[in-house]
């Protein structure tokens, strides 16, 4: 039995240069078209290709874990390549398939005449399918961890955007809140204004609401925790933009703005601290 698996795990490292071009055959254009798009060369591909045949052929007669190991690296090695080329990962995966398929091919012959005992191919498969299936598993952990990664700063770029802290002076900002506000948004605004007011070491932010459509008890008690808090680090905080409908309606639902400094524009809040709109 061993006899067989170290004569089948020859052949395929003998053949591996054969098999790797083989491989070419039955790429499918999507992924040949990513490769073209990229700056991978073929010479380097099929150097993979064939060292990957290489570990499969020596998982059947050396010592198995090293190898898989091996296979690991290789993986990983190989994964984080195709995605910083931006090769799709069902077409990443699609070509483990083709290595067993190409593995069989070679052994036709063999196989016809049933010259290999069928416990023979069953244990061929038991080693060489985990590997292939260790390397799927690899591949698809690398591009998970990378959309992860995207999704991330896709988000922290949302954030800045929906939360603009924008320094306009010495120690001054201003915060434009624009769109309804919801818990999450609303804590998103308390937590970047602290942040950003340590940041650029604020004296002063005016946080501009003229673009919130409405104005109920809730957000009226949230922008008094905002400009409480902020008070707390040493920052003087001016709510500015109460639009007149916003403020008849605050005044109909009986909400409190007595707590909040506010202002009726940024250009009355950038006057009182010195800041002359004019010559801005």
């Amino acid at each position: 039995m061993k006899e067989e698996l170290k004569y089948i795990g020859n052949r395929i490292i003998e053949f591996r240069h054969e098999l790797t071009l083989e491989i070419e055959n039955y790429e499918q254009e999507s992924y040949v078209s990513s490769i073209n798009q990229s700056d991978l060369t073929r010479e380097q591909i099929r150097e993979w290709r064939s060292y990957f045949f290489q570990l499969l052929g020596e998982s059947l007669f050396e010592n198995y874990e090293e190898v898989k190991e091996k296979v690991t690296n290789w993986a990983n090695e190989i994964g984080e390549k195709a995605v910083d080329k931006g090769i799709p990962l069902n077409e990443t995966i699609a070509t483990m398939g083709y290595y067993r398929t190409l593995i069989w091919k070679t052994f036709d012959k063999e196989l016809q005449e049933n010259q290999f005992a069928a416990i023979t191919v069953l244990d061929v498969n038991k080693f060489i399918n985990p590997l292939l299936d260790q390397v799927i598993f690899q591949f698809s952990q690398i591009y998970i961890r990378h959309n992860n990664e995207a999704y991330e700063k896709a988000q922290d770029k949302l954030t800045q955007l929906s939360v603009p802290v924008v320094p306009i002076a010495d120690r001054v900002a201003v915060l434009p809140v624009i769109g309804e506000l919801d818990p999450e948004r609303a804590q998103l605004i308390m937590e970047k204004s602290l942040e950003k007011s340590s940041k650029y070491q604020l004296q002063y932010l005016l946080i501009d609401i003229s673009g919130v459509p409405e104005i109920d008890a809730t957000l009226a008690h949230f922008l008094f925790q905002v400009s409480h808090s902020l008070e707390l680090v040493g920052v003087d905080t001016t709510l500015t933009g109460i639009r007149p409908e916003i403020a008849r309606s605050v005044v109909e639902r009986g909400v409190d703005f007595t707590q909040v400094k506010t202002r009726a524009n940024l250009k009355q809040a950038l006057n009182e601290i010195g800041i002359s709109v004019e010559k801005a």
